[in-house]
């Protein structure tokens, strides 16, 4: 009998344990995560435009400093100035730059090359009010010598493991994305994308760099 009351006992201090344990994993996993969500709702700022000079006609030659940049090395910044907002943009698209502000895809071009740019962030934190964009919205890139105006010409839905927005560009394009549904709680199964062409370039007046 003493041996089956120590066995239960036993067995139901380990229960407890296993059950407190269980309770400690999933709070630190909810702090760790609730830290990376204020990250990233923190990274969006209150757009603020730099001097500018007159506009050109043609994109900054000057991809050749970002052409090879390391991943998680500051960019320059995507503003939307639809939504009063600002956000810093970096190099690659794996958590730890997605967790800051929105990521470049490296293997697509930036500013400053004739070719296809395309960013990406989340639709909780950075994109959070993303659904409120369309067609005609201006969107813009900012770097260390000037501000590229896009204007959004497409707004489509695609599937998540839909590569065809990677593709090259016959003309200067802008291409974000970002999961979809805006409010779905878990994983998305779509993704929302957003195409913008180029309609001007505004040098910076005071260079940064």
């Amino acid at each position: 009998m003493e041996r089956k009351l120590a066995r239960f006992s036993w067995k139901r201090r380990a229960a407890q344990w296993a059950a407190l344990a269980a309770i400690v994993i999933g709070a630190a996993a909810a702090g760790w995560n609730g830290y990376w969500y204020t990250v990233g709702r923190m990274a969006v700022k209150r757009d603020a435009p730099a001097p500018s000079s007159p506009p050109t006609a043609s994109l900054p030659a000057e991809r050749s400093g970002q052409k090879d940049a390391p991943l998680g090395v500051y960019l320059g910044e995507l503003a939307i100035p639809k939504l009063g907002a600002a956000i810093p943009v970096y190099e690659g698209v794996r958590e730890q730059e997605l967790r800051r502000g929105v990521g470049h895809y490296p293997a697509s071009d930036w500013p400053g090359e004739k070719g296809h740019v395309v960013l990406s962030g989340h639709r909780d934190t950075v994109f959070r009010r993303f659904g409120e964009l369309e067609i005609g919205d201006a969107l813009i890139i900012r770097t260390n010598r000037a501000a590229i105006h896009y204007r959004i010409v497409n707004i489509r839905i695609v599937d998540d493991d839909d590569r065809t927005v990677l593709v090259d560009k016959a003309r200067p394009t802008l291409t974000v994305t970002t999961c979809y549904p805006f409010r779905l709680i878990g994983r998305a199964p779509k993704r929302c994308i957003v195409i913008a062409r180029p309609v001007r370039v505004d040098a910076l007046a005071f260079p940064r760099g």
